[in-house]
């Protein structure tokens, strides 16, 4: 009965194991460009849900720096190798995308955008372990900049 779990849980795992590193690592379009955009949205989305956290926290009369420092982490981390979520090819050509064309059509802009979301990112990360919350609101604002920076330049409006 063991060897008939194990050849079943294998059997579940490893598809949907290839499946999360596909979705958290991707660096070439994927056979189902579907699956890139939607890793690729779920990624902002957790990246968005990070800020809200360091925003309300920050906004409190007695913030919570352990959720400010791990929102942070996930806002640095996100800001490592952005470029890895826009392959040629996973652009509103391939389906339903907020991302614009631009992206690849002006890639030397977009990566000056990356690099400067990617700069701001660590400072905000040590600010947030640093447990100064002026510290905190001051690296979150510059951080803020950069993601309105390319949201504006890049990112199609939610429909």
């Amino acid at each position: 009965m063991n060897r008939v779990r194990s050849a079943l849980a294998a059997a579940v795992l490893i598809p949907a194991l290839a499946l999360v590193a596909q979705a958290s690592e991707p660096t070439t379009v994927p056979s189902n460009v579907k699956e890139l955009q939607k890793a690729r949205h779920d990624h902002y989305h957790k990246l968005g849900d990070s800020f809200k956290v360091i925003r309300d926290q920050t906004k409190g009369d007695k913030p919570d720096l352990a959720a400010i420092k791990t929102a942070a982490k996930v806002v640095n981390d996100a800001s490592i190798n952005q470029e890895k979520w826009f392959p040629a090819g996973s652009g509103p050509e391939a389906g339903k995308t907020q991302s614009l064309p631009a992206i690849w059509s002006k890639p030397d802009e977009f990566k000056a955008a990356i690099k400067a979301f990617g700069e701001a990112a660590p400072k905000l990360q040590a600010a947030a372990n640093s447990g100064d919350v002026g510290a905190i609101k001051a690296a979150f604002g510059d951080t803020g900049k950069t993601c309105k920076g390319c949201h504006e330049k890049f990112r199609a409006e939610e429909h």
